[in-house]
Order: structure tokens, then sequence, then C-alpha cells
């Protein structure tokens, strides 16, 4: 009996020290692989703040604004431009909420919206903001972040409105000559015996056709300079073609008793640009300063030889422009009085022609007021440089 007892304690102790030795290795092995995680898991944190580094350096490198958010839509991160831009100070502390630097009601609305549709891609209203426009667009980046890109579409939109403004302008150019037109012709019909009315008709339609003429001429020159290849070998003497101007427009001038005062340089340098394009500038910068000058007054062109180039400088003295409106002078159809009568040349095109062109021929426009009063219109070209080639032929 006792030796029975005996060896049931020793089996429950051999038992016992079997398993205390298999927890034991069991702990060890737990250990291990604690300690191999709490590893892996700081490598993996060292690793997400390399990424992350390296993510915020790509971003500072963006020119557009771009911020790393959370899904609770705080800024964990942003770039120079959209600091810049959202008033970000430069000693922010991140991470903040997005409402702290963009308080539209209907747009934050419209961003917690887009933050819980992630992983899914989003895009959001735009934002107006310093004087841009921005198309903001929400990427996922892993599984609690994003990236928000705010793409600005500034130019975008003015080139859109002028795209737009021109096509009205143009329509309203074409259909108010048209209209006068087609009535003059239906009146014959009635009135062709009258002779007073027939000479009337043939005044009238005669001036339309010719304004719709001159702005088809106009929309081609333009047309021409955007998709035709300069010639790199085009020369003009200046001299010969201003005075060719001078003669055309004369007669324009002298009906408003203006002084035409043309300055033909003597042995002036050849220009690189053709005599044709050389005409059309000319003839649109001076047909301007004639327009809107008063009676009795006078309109002044010059040439100044520079080191490079020269400066051809127009000058009328009529009321000048407001200086808010002289930025946009060269705007396709801009008129700074819109209620003015659109005569021939009033199309608004005539100085966004001598900008494209003297800027297609490596040149650049100017527009200032004068103190005296008038506009200065100041056009710089460069001198034609002959090849080697060229010379020794």
């Amino acid at each position: 009996m006792t030796s029975g007892w005996l060896l049931l304690i020793i089996g429950i102790l051999v038992t016992w020290l079997y398993s205390a030795r298999s927890m034991r290795q069991e702990l060890r092995r737990q250990q291990a692989e604690v300690d191999r995680l709490r590893k892996a898991s700081g490598s993996l944190e060292d690793l997400l703040a390399v990424h992350g580094r390296r993510l915020d350096a790509l971003m500072s490198a963006m020119h557009d604004a771009v911020m790393r958010v959370d899904r609770m839509g705080r800024v964990l991160a942003a770039n120079p431009r959209a600091r810049e831009l959202f008033g970000m100070e430069r000693g922010t502390e991140l991470p903040q909420s997005m409402l702290v630097f963009y308080r539209d009601t209907d747009w934050n609305r419209a961003f917690s919206k887009a933050l819980k549709a992630l992983p899914e891609a989003s895009s959001m209203p735009d934002i107006p903001l310093s004087g841009r426009i921005l198309a903001p667009q929400l990427t996922p980046l892993g599984q609690e972040q994003a990236l928000l890109l705010c793409v600005d579409m500034t130019e975008l939109y003015k080139l859109e409105e002028q795209r737009r403004t021109f096509l009205s302008n143009l329509m309203h150019d074409l259909k108010t000559p048209l209209t006068s037109l087609l009535g003059y012709a239906r009146s014959l019909d009635k009135f062709g015996d009258d002779p007073d009315f027939r000479k009337e008709a043939a005044q009238v339609i005669g001036d339309e056709a010719k304004r719709v003429n001159y702005l088809l001429e106009a929309l081609l020159t333009l047309d021409q300079i955007e998709f035709s290849v300069r010639d790199p070998d085009a020369a003009c003497d200046a001299a010969v073609v201003l005075q060719k101007v001078c003669d055309l427009l004369r007669p324009e001038a002298e009906k408003k008793f203006i002084e035409l005062n043309c300055d033909i340089p003597n042995d002036f340098p050849a220009l690189a640009i053709a005599d044709s394009d050389m005409e059309r500038l000319l003839v649109n910068v001076l047909e301007n300063a004639v327009r809107h000058s008063p009676e009795h007054d006078r309109v002044d062109v010059y040439f100044t030889q520079q080191d490079d180039g020269a400066l051809i400088t127009v000058s009328d003295q009529g009321l000048g422009v407001p200086p808010k409106k002289l930025p946009r002078l060269t705007e396709r159809f801009y008129r700074v009085d819109r209620s003015r009568k659109r005569g021939k040349g009033g199309h608004g095109l005539g100085l966004s022609i001598v900008k494209e062109l003297a800027e297609w021929h490596g040149g650049k426009l100017e527009l200032a007021n004068r103190v005296e009063g008038g506009l200065e219109v100041r056009v710089e070209l460069p001198f034609h440089v002959e090849e080697e080639g060229d010379k020794l032929s």
C-alpha cells in the first residue's frame, strides 16, 4: 500500500516536472517571438518613418499644394506651396485639423465624405484661395492616411474665360455688320428706285463689308502667328517699311487734322522680322494711336538703336488708359470703352496682334501712360544677325 502511494506521488512529480519544463520551453519560445515581433515592429516603424520622410521630401519638390492627411481630416504634413496658400506659418505644429486652414463649411463637408469613402479616390469642389483656384483630389496612402493634392487651375480657368470672351466678341463683331448688310440688301428690293437710298445703301454695304474683311484679316494674322513657323533668316529695312506705313495712314490722320510725325532713321540696321510682319505691326500701332488721338493733335513715331535691337516708340496725345485697364489692352477683343462705336479697326485685336508678333520674333511690347497725357507704345525687336555663310557669299 505504501509503495503504491509512493509510486503515485513519484508519477505526479515526474508529470509536473515534465509539464513545468514544457511550459518553460513554451514561455521561452513565446518570449522569443515577442522579442522578434517587437524588433520587427520597430523596424517597420523606422521603415514607415523613412518612407514618410521620403514622401514629404517628394511633396516639397512639387509645385502644386500637397498635404498628407489622416482619416480624421488632420493635416500631418504639407509642402511649402500648401503652407503658403493655406496660411500655415513656418512654426505651425502639425497635425492640425483641415478646418483650421480652410473654413468653408460646404467644402469641409465634402472633405469628410471623401475621407469616409477611402480607399476610393475622390475629387472635391474647387477651392478659391489667395487669388488662385485649386482643384483638390484625395488619394489613399496606405490604410490610415491619404494625399490631398490641390492642382492649381487658375491659368486654365483664365484661358477658358478668355476663350468664351473671344467667341462671344467674335460673334458680336460679325453679327453687327452682317445684320446691316442683310437689312440694306432686303431694303434695296423696296426702295431700289430711290437714287439717294441706293447711294446710302452702297456706302453702308461697302463699309460693313470692309469691317468684316478687316476683322477676318486680323484673325488670320493671329492664326498665322500661332501656327506658322518663323523664318530665322527674315530681315527688313525698318526705314522703308516705316515710310510706307506713314504714307498709308497719313490721309486718315489728316481727316482729324493730326500731325503724323515719323522719324525715319538713316542707315538703321536690319531687323529680324519679315517686311510683311513689320508692316502689320506698325499699321496696328499707328492706327490705334490715330484713332484714339483728339483732333488737331500729334502722333510721334521714332526708332532708337539699342545694344542688340531696336526700340520703336509710338506716342499719342489722347486721354491715356486707366491704370487698372492698361495690362488688359493686349487681350484679344478687349476694349477700354465697351460702348465705343466699332468702326474700322475697332475690333480690339490691334495691340494683341502687335504683342504676339513682337514676341514671336523674339521681342516684346510695353505700354505706359505718358505724364503729358496719352499712351506710349514701346516695341523692342532684335537686329538681324547674318550667318558667316551669308557674309562670305
